[in-house]
């Protein structure tokens, strides 16, 4: 018969008194870190790395490992670390990794990060070319992590601005939507100036098309 014994750190097989195999495994002692464990430390490493602000609610939800995975208790913290170069989460990637005496190892545990903010939101649909103003704004609880896309926080971003295309009722202000407000109209005439060194010539022209600060035309 095979039998199984414990040596040291490895457990080892014999058949008939011969060495079959020796595989390393942590001993008794320095125990096993728990998957339950793991996922809660996952939790909260996630919870201080996205902490915002008060108003902000955060769900956090993180994957099952192998349930065949075995890791030692790492005599160390445990280092967490992931990659998310826009801050708002959505689905990712944690590296856990322990480097600490003989125990070394390193896992990536999937996980799911929703951030819910109030932000400015379309009150009513918006035409592309209106000029917004504080009735056009509410103020919602939005999953921020769904945008994708830089988007306006304040009211203050929004307000005097221009919609670039049109938007619907409820959406956020994605950065990409909104335009400077319109200083010049098409056949308004305007004044013109232009300095060189000391010498400054002043006239007046037509407009040729619509303009925004700072755009030429």
């Amino acid at each position: 018969p095979v039998q199984t014994r414990r040596i040291s750190s490895k457990v080892c097989s014999t058949t008939l008194g011969l060495l079959v195999f020796c595989l390393a495994f942590p001993t008794f002692a320095a125990g096993i870190y728990s998957h339950l464990q793991l996922k809660q430390d996952v939790t909260n490493f996630l919870a201080n790395e996205y902490k915002q602000t008060p108003h902000d609610r955060i769900d956090i939800s993180v994957g099952n490992l192998d349930s065949r995975l075995r890791l030692g208790q790492c005599p160390a913290p445990v280092e967490f670390s992931t990659q998310d170069q826009t801050g708002l989460g959505g689905n990712i990637s944690v590296k856990a990794q322990c480097a600490a005496g003989n125990i070394k190892w390193a896992v990536h545990i999937p996980a799911q990060v929703m951030i819910y903010r109030e932000i400015p939101v379309a009150m009513k649909d918006i035409v592309r070319g209106e000029s917004l103003a504080a009735g056009h704004l509410a103020i919602s609880l939005v999953n921020i992590s769904n945008i994708r896309q830089s988007f306006a926080a304040d009211k203050e971003a929004i307000i005097g601005r221009e919609a670039k295309r049109n938007i619907g009722k409820g959406e956020p202000f994605r950065t990409a939507t909104l335009d400077a407000p319109t200083t010049v109209k098409r056949g308004e005439v305007v004044k013109l100036e232009s300095l060189i060194g000391r010498i400054k010539v002043s006239g007046r022209g037509t407009a040729m098309a619509d303009g925004s600060l700072g755009q030429k035309i």
